[in-house]
C-alpha cells in the first residue's frame, strides 16, 4: 500500500507560540537597548562638560581670569555723543568668549565684540549650532537659534545686576574671578552644569522648561533659605500659568540666566519652574532663580572648578548645593 506524503511545517498554534516568544524577547531587550543608548548619551554629555572645563582652564591660562558671565558690549545708547555705554541686555556669554578654546576660533574671529549680539552679522553667527553646547539626551531647539544645554554657574545669587559682594559664583555679572578667588577649593565649587531647552511655544506652560515671569524674589539676594525657595517656587507655579516664556536656552551667545547662566539657589531638577522678577523681559535680564536641569534620570552633570565632572543627584542636601556654588563662603562641604 502506497503511503501519502507527510506535510512538514508549523501549525497555527506553534506559529502563535513562536510569535509570542519573540514578542517577549523584544520586550525584555528593548529597555536594555534604551538604557545602553542613554548611557552613551550621558557619556557624551559628560564629555561636553569636560571640554567646557578644559576651555575654561585654557582661557584662564591665557587671560589670568575666568570670563565674565555677561561680558558687556560697548555700544552708543540713546544717540549720545562719542564713546559707548555698557549695555548688559546684549552682553556676550562666557561660552562665546571661550570659543577659541573649543576649536571654534574661526567663528570667534567673525564676531564683532564692539557691538551687541543681536545685530548684523553677530545675529547670524549666534545661530550656528555647536555640538559641544548640545546634550544628546535633550530635544532639539524648535526655532532658528542654535540652542544651548550647558550653563555656567553664578553661584547661590539672584545674579543679575547685583552688588559686587553678592557676585559669588565662578561666572558673575560683572565681577571677574581667578583661581586665587576660589578659596573654598576648586574641587568643591560648581563652575557649570546642564539645563534643558524650552519648546518655544506659549500654547502650554511647561513647568520643567519654561520661565515664570513677574515673580518676587523672596529673601536675600544670596544664600536663600529653603523656605524662601519654596515660596518663590509656589509663586512661579501660579504666575507661570498666565505669564511665562518658553524661549529658554535658545542661545549660547547671550550672557543671561535662562540662556547661558544658572544659579545654585534651587536644587537640581527643581520641581517648580524657573522664575524671574521681570514681568515682561524675554531675554531674562532680571534677577531670578534658574536651576540646573537635565533629561538624565536622577540628577545633573556638574563641572567642578578643577575640571572634574560629577553627577550630582537631585536630592542633594539643599545647603550643600548652595555652598557648592559659592566660591569663598568658608564652609565645609559635606558628601554630595
Amino acid at each position: 500500500m502506497k503511503l501519502g506524503k507527510h506535510r512538514s511545517g508549523f501549525t497555527l498554534i506553534e506559529l502563535l507560540v513562536v510569535i509570542a516568544i519573540i514578542a517577549i524577547l523584544i520586550a525584555l531587550l528593548l529597555p536594555a537597548v534604551q538604557q545602553a543608548r542613554e548611557a552613551a548619551r550621558r557619556t557624551q554629555c559628560k564629555n561636553h562638560l569636560k571640554q567646557l572645563g578644559l576651555a575654561m582652564h585654557n582661557y584662564h591660562d591665557t587671560h589670568g581670569l575666568f570670563p565674565l558671565g555677561n561680558a558687556p558690549s560697548m555700544v552708543n545708547l540713546g544717540g549720545g555723543a562719542s564713546g559707548g555705554n555698557l549695555n548688559p541686555y546684549y552682553g556676550f556669554s562666557a561660552q562665546a568668549l571661550m570659543l577659541p578654546f573649543l576649536d571654534q576660533g574661526p567663528l570667534y574671529q567673525q564676531f564683532d565684540f564692539n557691538t551687541i549680539v543681536l545685530t548684523g552679522n553677530n545675529n547670524t553667527l549666534r545661530q550656528t549650532k555647536i555640538a559641544a553646547f548640545l546634550c544628546p539626551s535633550d530635544g532639539r531647539w524648535n526655532g532658528a537659534e542654535a540652542g544651548n544645554n550647558y550653563v555656567v554657574s553664578g553661584g547661590p545669587s539672584v545674579w543679575w545686576n547685583v552688588a559686587s559682594g553678592d557676585q559669588i559664583g565662578v561666572f558673575n555679572f560683572r565681577r571677574s574671578v581667578s583661581f586665587g578667588d576660589l578659596t573654598d577649593g576648586s574641587s568643591n565649587i560648581v563652575a557649570a552644569s546642564e539645563s534643558v531647552k524650552g519648546d518655544n511655544t506659549s500654547a502650554q506652560f511647561n513647568t520643567f522648561t519654561d520661565v515664570a515671569r513677574g515673580v518676587a524674589m523672596t529673601g536675600p539676594a544670596v544664600l536663600k533659605s529653603r523656605t524662601d525657595i519654596d515660596t518663590i517656587g509656589a509663586a512661579a507655579l501660579t504666575a507661570g500659568a498666565t505669564n511665562s516664556n518658553s524661549a529658554v536656552r535658545r542661545d549660547w551667545a547671550i550672557g543671561t540666566c535662562g540662556q547661558t547662566v544658572f544659579n545654585t539657589l534651587a536644587p537640581p531638577n527643581w520641581k517648580a519652574p524657573d522664575a524671574v522678577a521681570c514681568s515682561t523681559c524675554s531675554a531674562f535680564d532680571g534677577q531670578g532663580v534658574f536651576a540646573a536641569r537635565s533629561r538624565h534620570t536622577g540628577g545633573v552633570h556638574a563641572l567642578m572648578g578643577d575640571g572634574a565632572v560629577r553627577f550630582i543627584g537631585e536630592n542633594v542636601d539643599f545647603q550643600t548645593w548652595q555652598r557648592l556654588g559659592h566660591i569663598s563662603d568658608g564652609n565645609t562641604v559635606g558628601e554630595f
